[in-house]
Formats: structure tokens, C-alpha cells, sequence
């Protein structure tokens, strides 16, 4: 667990986040990790005066994130990012790439979690 970390669930993310910013903090950004067992370890980082604060949750795939852009803005990125890359679902971002930030529409699905069908090619030296 992170230092500074709160562990919730995903009913307390708004009011945990609008409390934060209530006290003065920063958002910073998130983070997630494939707990590789169907399961995602969800960490929102803030800051106020060098201090981080953690709030870490774990979700299923299925699970309905509410997006936290309603308070920062700035997390639609992160927030696309994880949609993205982890495959979650995340409601109401309010800037929504619709799943294509960084991939194209060949691109693999969900390429950050276990078990994505990636294939690597080593290309041949050119002469």
C-alpha cells in the first residue's frame, strides 16, 4: 500500500475526490495496475504543499468508474488512458476519446492487460 493511502470503494470516489479538493489539494494523476486475477488496482494521486494523499480502489473490469472530470478537469486524460489501454469503463469523462487517444482502430485491445494478444516482430537489418 501507498504511503499516505486511503483504500475506498467506487460509491465513495466523488465525495472522497470533492473532499480533497475541498482541502486545497491538487490532482496529480491515476494510475492502474492488471491485479491479473480479473481485478484492477485504481490510484488517484493529490497533492497539497508536497504532501501526496493516495486514494486506492479495486475494481472489477465491469465496474462503472465514475469520472472524477467533473472536479479536475485535467483527469480526462489519465481517465482515457485507463479506458483505453486497461479496457475499464469509465462514465461521463468530460473530454471522451472514445477509445482512441493513443490507439488506432487496428490497434490491439487493451494492450496494458495480461493476456493481450501482442506480437512482437524483430525487424530485419536493412543492408
Amino acid at each position: 500500500m501507498l504511503k499516505n493511502s486511503k483504500e475506498i470503494t467506487v460509491d465513495e470516489l466523488i465525495s472522497c475526490v470533492s473532499n480533497l479538493k475541498y482541502r486545497g489539494f491538487r490532482f496529480v494523476t491515476a494510475s492502474c495496475a492488471d491485479n491479473r486475477d480479473g481485478t484492477f488496482s485504481l490510484y488517484y494521486h493529490f497533492d497539497k504543499q508536497l504532501e501526496l494523499e493516495n486514494i486506492a480502489l479495486t475494481v472489477s473490469r465491469d465496474t462503472a468508474i465514475p469520472s472524477i472530470t467533473t472536479l479536475y478537469l485535467c483527469a480526462f486524460l489519465v481517465e482515457n488512458e485507463m479506458k483505453e489501454l486497461f479496457g475499464l469503463t469509465i462514465e461521463n469523462i468530460a473530454i471522451d476519446y472514445e477509445g482512441r487517444m493513443f490507439l488506432t482502430e487496428d490497434a490491439p485491445r487493451e494492450p496494458m492487460t495480461y493476456g493481450a494478444n501482442i506480437l512482437i516482430e524483430r525487424k530485419e537489418e536493412e543492408s
